[in-house]
């Protein structure tokens, strides 16, 4: 080998030190955005879990409502005397679990709302406030209880 020759090899040497640094920190680099990325969308999959939560509640006791109108006195006077007040004991009853199974239900202006017409259509207002948000969520469910 000649003099020329082990320079260059030398020269192509020195200019290739820390290059394997450089690619072990970028892969560093990806590697912290990709997890940065799956955590971000692992939070967001949990925020979205708990409002399907809550709303899947909401259903279920605005169901249970209409359900506990069916049974008994059907008549327009029958259910406002049932449910149309909120001092009835079956109203207090199904407003308890509302307030168990909804976050934010016992404030004032997210209390449930329940309208019952002299045609007997019954209106449902849900509304809940996550922990942690600003925004109310609102369920509405409306019916007619006939014979």
């Amino acid at each position: 080998m000649s003099a020329a020759t082990r320079g260059c090899d030398r020269l192509r040497i020195v200019h290739q030190r820390g290059s394997t640094l450089i690619e072990g920190l970028l892969a560093i680099v990806i590697f912290s955005v990709g997890l940065i990325g799956l955590l971000m969308l692992m939070a967001s999959t949990l925020v979205d879990s708990a409002d399907a939560h809550y709303r899947s509640e909401a259903s279920l006791l605005a169901s249970d409502l209409v359900a506990r109108m069916w049974n008994g006195d059907r008549s327009p006077a029958g259910l406002q005397q049932r449910f149309g007040n909120a001092d009835t004991a079956e109203y207090r009853d199904w407003l308890q679990r509302v307030q168990a199974a909804l976050p934010g239900t016992a404030d004032a202006t997210l209390a449930p709302q329940v309208t019952i017409s002299a045609q007997r259509e019954v209106t449902v207002r849900l509304n809940w406030r996550a922990p942690r948000e600003e925004a109310a969520h609102r369920l509405v469910v409306h019916t007619q209880i006939t014979d």
